[in-house]
């Protein structure tokens, strides 16, 4: 099996969990209701063994990092979930550093309006434009913006 990827949606009502090669093929993919209201270590735990079923249904997956996407405010650079509306108690949460820690993978945080931009310009209905804005609602609603093939923050 090639390298492949554990990457993650962290939403308000639903936590996915997935194992994607580089060419952004899915390999498995599994989900649950986000226990929202629960605060942050419980979502983070509910993470970790949604990565344990993944890695059990897949033993021979070679896993070189996680990506996570989450509702922000957040700060990807420092890899801080700021305090998302749509999750309760999830205030400055360094999720960056934990999951790198109980993984010992790098890991890479992104909004989740951000990363689902990223995803159409790769992937889908964007690929081959320079720029594109991307709008989404859900439980949530927000944007993402593609500026000459860079994810814009801001």
């Amino acid at each position: 099996m090639s390298t492949l990827a554990l990457a993650f949606d962290l939403g308000g009502t639903e936590l996915r969990g997935a194992l994607v090669e580089r060419s952004g093929d899915v390999v498995a993919r599994v989900s649950e209701a986000t226990l929202a209201g629960a605060g942050s270590e419980a979502v983070i735990g509910q993470i970790i063994a949604l990565a344990g079923r993944l890695l059990k249904e897949h033993p021979q997956a070679r896993v070189i990092g996680i990506g996570a996407c989450a509702p922000g405010p957040l700060d990807p650079k420092a890899g801080i979930v700021i305090g998302p509306p749509t999750l309760a108690g999830w205030h400055n949460v360094p999720m960056i550093d934990i999951l790198s820690r109980q993984f010992g993978l790098p890991v890479r945080l992104e909004n989740d309006a951000n990363a689902a931009a990223l995803g159409e310009w790769r992937f889908g209905a964007g690929r081959g434009a320079a720029s594109m804005v991307f709008v989404t609602v859900s439980t949530g609603i927000g944007g993402g913006v593609i500026a000459d093939g860079h994810i814009y923050h801001g």
